[in-house]
């Protein structure tokens, strides 16, 4: 098959959608298909294939669009706020570089976001099949961040409706969590039906050579080191952590952790750090591409996320053999068992999550036991064989 994987994301970056398509393409590749990526470059000002390539300057799309949308939306929608207007102008860019790129050379798209699925479904040729991956809820993150204070806004309106045609313009989405398909199903009227469960896999081995990599960051003497990788966004819930270590530090300070990502909030972040007399415990490694290496020596992963689907950390951790501490958010607790492959906590307990990092760090022997049985929950759960079958066989139906 020629299969166009496309995302509005720009590609590589740090989270889950760069990790499955990048993981997708190569199983998929090495099984005899064609496949295209379409996404936008990681600087946001060109759409480009990153297999080939190909690129398009964005402001040859945007500019046009801007100002034909404005006029009408001048027109029209005066008082039409510019969150919304900016939202649909970069989706009317998406479609036009999409159609600039020739879809008509494809057998199937497989698309991996809201925005690209409705965009494509409106300019695709009619013959070619689409099937869409959805990664995470933006609706409910635009809440979380503050940026959509309730549902009775005109914001919450439109990230709905944004969500519901995400998601079912398409011949079939697919989610990885019942978590996911429970929530477009209930707030956001996706019928059942049109909702197809695929948990994500990963390439273990190839995993497990990375983590022999060596690291300029090297795990202090006489520390236990905690590790969390994740985005510094709201959603990720830094600032729980950031109050259960605070409080860890009163019965131990034998530990640093590490916080690899990078975001909107960092100087944020770094000054609740230092406030709360953490700068000689609390790391900020920014963005980096030895995490598996960093893994490898950490003895405990926390993820104090308020909001996430099926993050790849996890997996990673369970491959790696690192212990983990998470909280309960979206399909984390499908994930996770408390009390045999981790330990669980409510999200946004800072308590909770402080009680559960004293007792992982204060037993060895837990901690060794916690890992053992995440690591075989992840030999067994987390295929990328049976994720690439079960998506190739999705796609047969519409082929």
């Amino acid at each position: 098959m020629r299969i166009l994987l496309a995302t509005y994301w720009c590609l590589p970056h740090v989270g889950g959608v760069s990790t499955y398509v990048y993981a997708l393409r190569r199983e998929l590749a090495q099984r005899g298909h064609e496949v295209d990526i379409l996404a936008h470059y990681p600087d946001m000002k060109r759409y480009y294939m990153p297999n080939n390539g190909r690129r398009l300057e964005k402001a040859k799309v945007k500019d046009y669009i801007n100002e034909k949308l404005s006029g009408y939306y001048a027109e029209q929608f005066p008082k039409l706020e510019n969150w919304i207007r900016w939202r649909e102008v970069e989706r009317y860019c998406y479609e036009a570089a999409a159609a600039v790129f020739c879809l008509t050379k494809y057998d199937l798209i497989h698309t991996q976001d809201i925005i690209s699925t409705r965009a494509l479904w409106r300019v695709k040729p009619k013959h070619v099949p689409l099937i869409a991956t959805i990664h995470g809820c933006l609706a409910t993150e635009y809440r979380l961040s503050g940026e959509i204070r309730d549902r009775h806004t005109i914001r919450w309106r439109y990230a709905a409706a944004s969500e519901y045609y995400g998601a079912t313009s398409s011949d079939m989405t697919i989610v990885p969590t019942t978590w996911l398909k429970e929530l477009l199903a209930n707030d956001f009227r996706v019928p059942r039906e049109h909702l197809q469960l695929i948990r994500y896999g990963m390439d273990v081995d190839a995993f497990v050579r990375r983590m022999e990599k060596p690291s300029k960051i090297v795990k202090p003497p006489g520390k236990k080191v905690m590790i969390c990788p994740a985005r510094l966004v709201p959603v990720k819930g830094h600032e729980h952590l950031l109050r259960a270590l605070a409080k860890l530090k009163e019965d131990r300070v034998d530990w640093v952790c590490w916080l690899v990502g990078d975001g909107p909030l960092r100087q944020r972040l770094e000054h609740q750090a230092r406030r709360r007399e953490l700068t000689d415990h609390v790391w900020f490694l920014g963005n980096r591409d030895d995490v598996p290496a960093l893994l490898r020596q950490a003895d405990v992963f926390v993820l104090p996320s308020v909001q996430d689907n099926l993050p790849y950390a996890v997996i990673e951790a369970q491959i790696a053999g690192v212990p983990v501490v998470v909280s309960d958010a979206g399909g984390i607790p499908e994930m996770v068992v408390h009390g045999q492959t981790g330990l669980v906590s409510p999200a946004g307990d800072s308590s909770a999550l402080y009680s559960s990092l004293k007792r992982v760090l204060a037993d060895g022997a837990y901690r060794a036991a916690l890992a053992a049985a995440a690591r075989q929950h992840a030999s067994e759960r987390w295929s990328l064989r049976n994720m690439v079958d079960d998506t190739l066989e999705m796609y047969r139906k519409y082929v």
